[in-house]
């Protein structure tokens, strides 16, 4: 029987548009984000104050994402990295299994930015109203330990940071969904 042909498709829009919930109605499917993908602290330049940018797209190993997605693709099993958001680090690695149905799933804000984009056999942008996006946001960080107050206010930067990175890459999806009307799962 011959293989089927791999498809990676990249699901991007901003920060709680509901990408990583996308993708994970692919059912059989490989997820990957591109938040595993978060350079070492120790491997990123400060900016000029002393503080880090990790919204800018250069904070992610997007080369290493890409590759990890053509293993995937070519039906190999993946270590990718473990990335801790509090302490800025990887810290350690965990297994991918190949794909049982030849589809990889990349996912996250910077999944239309090369070489991420060229990879992709299908580009769907995620297209969330603000407010929506930050009520996910606000709910997504105090689950995982930041008080209310450091979400709101790492908001503005997170949002400012979208305007400039993942809402002009927009034009670049061949699927635009609306993130309130997601429902439902896919098997392709």
């Amino acid at each position: 029987m011959r293989r089927r042909p791999s498809q990676i498709i990249a699901i991007c829009g901003g920060s709680g548009s509901g990408k990583s919930t996308l993708a994970r109605k692919f059912v059989g499917a490989a997820v990957l984000a591109t938040d595993s993908f978060y350079k070492d602290i120790d491997d990123l330049k400060p900016r000029e104050d002393g503080t880090f940018d990790f919204d800018h797209p250069d904070a992610v190993d997007l080369d290493e994402c890409a590759d990890a997605c053509i293993k995937l693709a070519d039906g190999e099993d993946i270590m990718i990295p473990v990335y801790e958001m509090r302490s800025a680090k990887r810290v350690g690695q965990q297994m991918v299994p190949a794909p049982k149905n030849s589809i990889v799933v990349i996912e996250g804000i910077y999944a239309f930015h090369s070489p991420l984009h060229e990879i992709a056999t299908l580009r769907i942008f995620i297209d969330t109203p603000i407010d929506q996006r930050m009520a996910r946001r606000l709910r997504r960080d105090v689950e995982r330990g930041r008080s209310t107050l450091e979400s709101i206010q790492y908001s503005l930067h997170v949002e400012e940071a979208y305007s400039r990175y993942v809402e002009p890459m927009r034009h670049l999806a061949d699927l635009i969904l609306m993130g309130e009307e997601m429902h439902g799962s896919f098997s392709l």
